[in-house]
């Protein structure tokens, strides 16, 4: 396994999840101890990526937004200067099939409002009528944008033609770099399944976030699994991105420090 990897987990990990045991962080640099709706959510100990997984039934949930969460504070690498940072996940799910055509659904969700301060990955509802279907995934970047309405203040990488089926696992990285720098220098990619499918560069985005109280949401309105959850506070290179998607086994192997 490529030492750089290893040694970028060890010293730029904010939060790690394996789900393997427990539906609590395996590592947190803030509270790593999970709330979730046990009605939509529960935690599976067989059927994951590599061992246990979350197993999500919350198609019809509608807009609370509370069936997983993690607290935001320190696990999310915001900074009122230059930051950047890594969202990595697995999915398992039929998008189009499994998922219910009234909503979006986001895998992953930070924010203070959906069109100000907002970080996600969603999938789009089918016959959006900017998208159109079957659905697609968004990777989400909205700064601070006191007007809160969709088409103003954010970024938005949209990735289509996913073809995702039942019984699939697919990983999900978004990188973002020199957010906050105050220059037009910001950037973000999204791979799936170690592919570089969609990129932003030579933008500004401004953001003024008090992380305390905020929340990491995972699986709002999902249906399917999700597992091996990592949040860093570095922007993965394509290799290194290569490499975590070609991990025999859970990443806390090399968090831990095994070879």
């Amino acid at each position: 396994m490529p030492k750089a990897l290893a040694e970028c987990l060890r010293q730029h990990t904010c939060l790690y999840a394996s789900f393997d045991r427990t539906v609590n962080a395996d590592f947190s640099r803030g509270e790593g101890t999970a709330k979730y709706q046990s009605q939509v959510v529960r935690h599976a100990s067989y059927g994951g990526r590599y061992g246990g997984g979350l197993h999500f039934s919350a198609a019809d949930y509608g807009w609370a937004e509370d069936e997983f969460v993690f607290p935001a504070e320190d696990n999310f690498p915001y900074s009122s200067g230059p930051f950047e940072g890594t969202v990595s996940l697995w999915l398992n799910c039929d998008p189009d099939a499994d998922l219910a055509a009234a909503y979006p659904v986001d895998p992953f969700h930070l924010s203070r409002h959906p069109a100000d301060g907002s970080f996600y990955l969603d999938l789009t509802r089918p016959d959006d009528e900017r998208y159109g279907s079957p659905r697609k995934l968004r990777f989400g970047m909205y700064g601070d944008s006191p007007e809160r309405q969709r088409h103003l203040g954010g970024q938005l990488i949209v990735v289509g033609d996913l073809g995702w089926k039942r019984g699939e696992w697919h990983h999900v990285v978004a990188t973002w770099r020199n957010f906050n720098s105050g220059r037009n220098d910001a950037a973000a990619e999204v791979y799936i399944d170690e592919v570089r499918r969609g990129w932003m560069e030579g933008f500004e985005h401004r953001l003024t976030w008090d992380l305390a109280g905020m929340k990491i949401g995972l699986g709002q309105r999902f249906a399917g699994l999700l597992d091996e959850l990592i949040v860093l506070d570095v922007a993965l290179s394509a290799a290194q991105v290569q490499a975590l998607h070609r991990l025999p086994g859970p990443a806390g192997d090399l968090l831990q420090g095994s070879p």
